[in-house]
C-alpha cells in the first residue's frame, strides 16, 4: 500500500514538473506570437488593458498568471482576483491538456476544469492558445486536439528560437 502511495506521489511530482515547463513555454510563445502572428495579435489587441488571466493546474499545482499591460503580456507571481480564471480540477486533467493528449474543448466537455469569467473573453484566449499549440506541437498532435489546423505565418523553428533565446 505504501509503495502505491509513493508511486502516486512521484507520478504527481513528474506531472507537476512537466505542467510547469509547458506553462513556461506557453507564456513565452504567446508573448512572441502576439507580435509575430497576425491572428494572435488581433486577439491580443481585442483584450482590454489590464485583463488578468489565471491558468491553474489543480488547487495546489503550478499556475500561470498573466496581465495585459498596454501592448505587452506580462507574467506575474500571483493574482488575488482575475478576469479569466481557468482551474483544472486535478494535476492529471491539466497534464492531459498541456501535453496535447486531449484538447481544451474535450476537457471542457468532460468537466475537467472550472471557468470563472466572461466566456467571450475566454474564447478569445482559447483561440490564441489553439494557434500557439499549432506552433509548439508537432502537426500529428495538433491534428488530434484541434478541430482545424490554422496555417502558420512563421516557421515553428523561428518561433522556438525566439521562445527559447528571447
Amino acid at each position: 500500500m505504501e509503495n502505491i502511495k509513493l508511486k502516486r506521489r512521484i507520478l504527481t511530482a513528474v506531472k507537476s514538473g512537466v505542467s510547469k515547463t509547458v506553462l513556461f513555454f506557453l507564456y513565452r510563445a504567446l508573448k512572441v506570437l502576439s507580435k509575430d502572428d497576425s491572428r494572435i495579435m488581433e486577439e491580443f489587441l481585442s483584450w482590454e488593458n489590464g485583463l488578468s488571466v489565471s491558468l491553474k493546474c489543480g488547487f495546489e499545482g503550478p499556475a500561470l498568471y498573466l496581465i495585459k499591460d498596454g501592448t505587452h503580456l506580462r507574467k506575474v507571481k500571483c493574482l488575488e482576483k482575475s478576469d479569466i480564471d481557468i482551474t483544472f480540477k486535478s494535476i492529471d486533467a491539466a497534464f492531459l491538456v498541456l501535453t496535447g493528449q486531449i484538447g481544451i474543448s474535450r476537457a471542457y466537455a468532460e468537466h475537467r476544469f472550472m471557468l470563472n469569467g466572461d466566456i467571450s473573453r475566454t474564447m478569445s484566449l482559447v483561440r490564441a492558445i489553439d494557434i500557439t499549440e499549432v506552433y509548439l506541437f508537432p502537426s500529428i498532435m495538433a491534428k488530434r486536439i484541434l478541430k482545424s489546423i490554422p496555417k502558420k505565418e512563421k516557421s515553428s523553428i523561428a518561433i522556438y528560437r525566439k521562445v527559447i533565446f528571447g
